[in-house]
């Protein structure tokens, strides 16, 4: 048999991992069989133990794939924010992770797929030390807003934009995954724009 160069290797690779996402999306991880995976990608079952070894292997290069395009995208997200605690930016963002959310569904139902059959095993580390990579990225930003005034004394700015970062992620994990069809009662970008307001203004009036 004539030994398989590395680019046929990674497409058939890509056609059987397309076939167990839509299967563990479909129904569950513990769910699915290799040989079902085998029978949808179109392969026998010995070819596909020539690939993977296991069924969580699968799972895992699936994850990693994915991982490695959200990090990339988070990355660039928070290259793009100037003022990250000012309103422009919080506007700005709030749009940035929309897209992101739409874009990449299949990614996000993995991701719950991972916290009930996994307890999130593979996707913790996407969450883990969000604050102090913030902290990182906009260590300047931040600072000046300190030193500044902009930021009341007791807030770290740090805690405080990823607490924005993830109100705005779960908003649209609820709209994009659960049907929340508005459930703020409000178009996507209105959402936006209340949540920026409340980040930056409060909710109470000043006694």
């Amino acid at each position: 048999m004539p030994k398989l160069s590395q680019e046929t290797i990674a497409e058939r690779k890509s056609v059987i991992e397309s076939a167990a996402k839509d299967l563990f999306i479909k129904h569950g991880f513990h769910a699915t069989a290799m040989r079902d995976i085998a029978k949808t990608a179109d392969v026998s079952i010995g070819n596909l133990y020539n690939y993977y070894e296991t069924k969580e292997q699968i799972f895992e290069s699936i994850i990693g794939n994915y991982l490695q395009i959200i990090n990339s995208r988070l990355k660039n997200i928070f290259a793009e924010i100037e003022n990250p605690l000012e309103p422009a930016g919080l506007l700005k963002l709030g749009g940035l992770v929309k897209d992101m959310i739409d874009q990449h569904q299949d990614f996000w139902l993995l991701m719950y797929i991972d916290v009930l059959e996994f307890d999130n095993r593979h996707f913790r580390l996407m969450f883990d030390g969000l604050s102090a990579k913030l902290r990182v990225r906009f260590a300047n930003e931040f600072n000046a807003a300190k030193s500044s005034g902009l930021v009341r004394e007791q807030i770290d700015p740090a805690v405080a934009y990823t607490a924005v970062y993830m109100q705005f992620f779960n908003y649209f994990l609820v709209e994009k995954l659960f049907g929340g069809n508005s459930h703020f009662g409000l178009t996507d970008q209105d959402a936006i724009n209340a949540l920026t307001d409340i980040f930056c203004f409060g909710v109470l009036e000043k006694s």
